[in-house]
């Protein structure tokens, strides 16, 4: 297994995001995230890079608990396919900056 989420939960002011997710990313295996604005996706992306705690549940990369490591020791990168990047520049220069 290379990633586990185990009951992730997020509410933000009241209103809850994410209830109870959970799932198996196996090394090797292509995984997608689908779903309608405000399904809650960016939030459990930013909870597995450790930009978002969550309020409830674990996180195993690994098999290692990373649920309260901080993000620049998970090992995990999140790179948002629009908006933050410049369309003038390479994949690379991108990531570089």
């Amino acid at each position: 297994m290379l990633l586990k989420l185990e009951g992730i939960s997020k509410n933000y002011h009241g209103t809850q995001v994410l209830k109870n997710v959970s799932l198996e990313i196996k090394s090797g295996e292509f995984f997608t995230i689908l779903g309608p604005t405000g399904a809650g996706k960016t939030t459990l992306l930013r909870i597995i890079a450790g930009l978002e705690k969550p309020d409830k549940g674990k996180i195993y990369l690994n098999g290692e608990d990373i649920t309260h490591l901080p993000p620049i020791k998970r090992k995990v990168s999140l790179v948002f396919q629009t908006f933050a990047l410049y369309p003038t520049m390479t994949v690379y220069e991108n990531i570089a900056l």
